[in-house]
């Protein structure tokens, strides 16, 4: 198992030490405790901080990025809670099918400029779901 002291952790992942001593605090991040002063980060750790900065640029909030955390790393979680979030989900994309059908005759009307924006937009958080859709298989 490679561990990493928290500069190396801080250059692999493209953060500073600041932001993973913040990440350490609020339980995001974990760290090995050896006889040293130093902490030493896992591969966990630097997989931790990319679905972090992922989830950053959704802007979601940290605490909800801490929840989804929680949930991938396999701490025990209440069945019932992971199956009300499955269906919060459908019923959002059921909701999401039907704002993209009456979204089409909108965009008709839409000149060039305006439906190359729209379409960036709809691009842009599209890619994001299907970076998350992509992570349940």
């Amino acid at each position: 198992m490679k561990l990493y002291r928290i500069g190396q952790l801080a250059e692999l992942a493209n953060v500073s030490r600041r932001t993973i001593d913040y990440y350490t605090n609020l339980g995001m991040l974990t760290y090995e405790k050896t006889g040293s002063r130093y902490r030493y980060y896992t591969e966990d750790a630097l997989e931790r901080l990319s679905m972090i900065e992922r989830y950053k640029e959704q802007n979601m909030p940290l605490t909800e990025i801490k929840e989804r955390l929680h949930i991938w790393s396999g701490i025990s979680v209440d069945s019932g809670e992971v199956l009300a979030k499955i269906e919060k989900i459908s019923s959002n994309l059921e909701d999401l099918e039907r704002d993209i059908l009456e979204l089409k005759p909108l965009l008709d009307k839409l000149d060039e400029q305006q439906l190359k924006f729209a379409v960036g937009q709809l691009s842009i958080r599209g890619g994001s779901l299907l970076s998350i859709m992509s992570m349940l298989t």
